[in-house]
């Protein structure tokens, strides 16, 4: 879908017409959309500041995202052509990582600075933001009916773990142990039936399924190469969308340091 070396493609999310929602640094960091297949790719903000991790609503009539144009994190929302960007939360730590209810009802997010916990409001903004975990938690993930809530949690500096709980109520039912916490991509398969996930071993990373009933993880892609940075199914479950490549870091010598 896009090409090119030394930028940034990632934090992709699909539009339920079959687009494609991603942030990018080519030109700024900011977020663009493109047809499934690259073509008609247009950049939707244009501030001078850092705007990331964007998430189209299930009526496709909306993106909200993490701009820091106020000099902190905040969610912002704006419609799918860029128009009309607004911020809808001001919390004094600052939001990220905001995903959509199925019935595009609720938002959920987690503060984004400090003590990592997950908050939920109307997506509307009708009314004020609502602390539902008070444990480390990241990365929430509605399941398909929209009934359950997955985020990747942890006990002060215990390991990362994929925790599953009602949306109502809260009270976790299912807990699984994963390899590592390389990436923060967190995504329910099209049938709700397990919770995958981007595991990476050796910088290699290949996409893994935890099936909900507790059965030994099943991995769903075979890459021998790259890294995977985030993904996203398609909304009629039919499609996957990765974001791959690799990280290459320049070693500095400083001579003569004083």
């Amino acid at each position: 879908g896009t090409s090119g070396t030394g930028k940034a493609d990632i934090a992709l999310t699909w539009t339920p017409d079959g687009k494609i929602v991603y942030q990018s640094n080519a030109g700024g960091n900011n977020i663009w959309i493109t047809g499934a297949d690259g073509t008609n790719a247009k950049q939707l903000t244009a501030n001078g500041r850092i705007n990331l991790l964007p998430e189209a609503s299930p009526d496709g009539r909306s993106i909200v995202f993490l701009s820091y144009r106020t000099g902190v994190p905040h969610l912002w929302r704006m419609n799918i052509d860029g128009t009309n960007q607004q911020q809808i939360v001001n919390s004094a730590s600052g939001e990220s990582s905001a995903r959509f209810s199925p019935d595009g009802r609720w938002l959920v997010f987690r503060t984004a600075l400090g003590r990592w916990t997950l908050w939920k409001m109307p997506a509307d903004g009708s009314g004020e933001p609502v602390q539902i975990t008070d444990k480390y938690s990241r990365s929430p993930e509605f399941s398909p009916d929209g009934k359950l809530l997955a985020y990747f949690s942890r006990e002060d500096n215990s390991p990362w773990r994929i925790t599953v709980a009602p949306f109502e109520g809260n009270e976790p039912v299912k807990t699984f142990d994963i390899p590592a916490l390389p990436n923060p991509a967190l995504r329910w398969t099209p049938d709700g039936r397990a919770i995958a996930y981007v595991d990476t071993r050796g910088g290699v990373s290949n996409i893994v399924a935890q099936p909900l009933d507790g059965g030994k993880p099943k991995q769903l892609t075979d890459f021998t190469q790259e890294r995977i940075f985030s993904f996203d199914y398609s909304r009629d479950g039919k499609q996957l969308a990765l974001s791959r490549g690799t990280i290459n870091n320049d070693v500095v010598l400083i001579s003569n340091f004083k």
